[in-house]
């Protein structure tokens, strides 16, 4: 079982991953579809390998607690809750941490560093390249 709150590209890397690899695999996702947040073109390619993949999609759900081997759901919209029995396995993908050493050896070696590290990381890698494109022209 997956669970990817921000339904973006790391849930269903992670599904794809996964039943490539010959397991049974349930994506829950939190909003509408798998790969909500990506431009169109990606997220129905995406739907497709993972369909083609027999990995079960299961929208509109959030987490709310898991044992041994069942893992609780609840339906964001109605409230109403989905127990999921038999999972061996749940790979929470719930957030981005920043890998930051890059900018500790910029630091070290320039007098000048610009780090994202003070504002929020970029959620994609459209914003990540605008946002250095405004860095550089800064400079």
């Amino acid at each position: 079982m997956v669970i990817d709150w921000r339904a973006d590209w790391i849930g269903i890397g992670i599904a794809e991953h996964l039943a490539q690899q010959g397991r049974s695999v349930r994506l829950a996702v939190s909003g509408i579809a798998a790969g909500e947040t990506l431009p169109l073109y990606v997220r129905d390619h995406s739907a497709a390998g993972l369909h083609k993949l027999g990995v079960k999609v299961l929208t509109y759900m959030r987490l709310y607690g898991s044992d041994s081997d069942s893992v609780y759901l609840q339906h964001v919209s109605s409230g109403e809750a989905v127990v999921i029995d038999k999972v061996d396995t749940l790979v929470l993908c719930t957030g981005h941490t920043p890998v930051d050493e890059l900018s500790d050896a910029l630091e070290v070696s320039t007098s000048t560093c610009t780090s994202s590290a003070t504002r929020p990381p970029p959620r994609t890698a459209e914003e990540a390249v605008y946002e250095g494109l405004k860095v550089a022209a800064e400079i």
